[in-house]
């Protein structure tokens, strides 16, 4: 039974994420299991940062300024003033052409691992041009 309660939980977990204006008593309606339970849930799982984090993504983001742009398009009225909706989408476009190095660093590095364990004499002549990677992002960045 664990299983299935398990399950519950991953898709409430979700839903909530997702859906920006549901409340727990929402979700605890819609999934059969108490506010209770998922006050615990969100507690213990930190359900509200994920949901800023999915909200805040420039992935989301842009989507949904793209959605004000398509209905801009389709006639109807602007939510936002044009002039924000540009410099919105161009702050966006930069921030996606940046890659903090930190984050290229770890990622280069499970590649690496990745890669040793399928071909370790692979692995050895692909360290030396991650690294020069990992300075040329850095110099980007600085």
């Amino acid at each position: 039974m664990a299983g299935k309660k398990d399950k519950i939980r991953y898709q409430a977990k979700d839903y909530f994420v997702e859906n920006f204006g549901a409340t727990k008593k929402e979700v605890a309606e819609l999934f059969g299991v108490t506010e209770k339970t998922i006050g615990d849930w969100s507690f213990k799982d930190n359900w509200e940062n994920e949901r800023l984090n999915y909200h805040a993504s420039p992935v989301k983001i842009k989507q949904l300024l793209q959605q004000e742009l398509l209905s801009v398009a389709q006639g109807n009225q602007p939510k936002l003033p044009a002039d924000g909706i540009s410099k919105l989408m161009s702050a966006l476009d930069k921030v996606e052409k940046k890659a903090d190095p930190t984050v290229v660093s770890r990622i280069l590095k499970d590649l690496d691992n990745f890669i040793s364990e399928e071909d370790p004499e692979f692995a050895l002549k692909c360290i030396h041009w991650h690294k020069q990677f990992l300075i040329h992002r850095i110099n980007l960045e600085g």
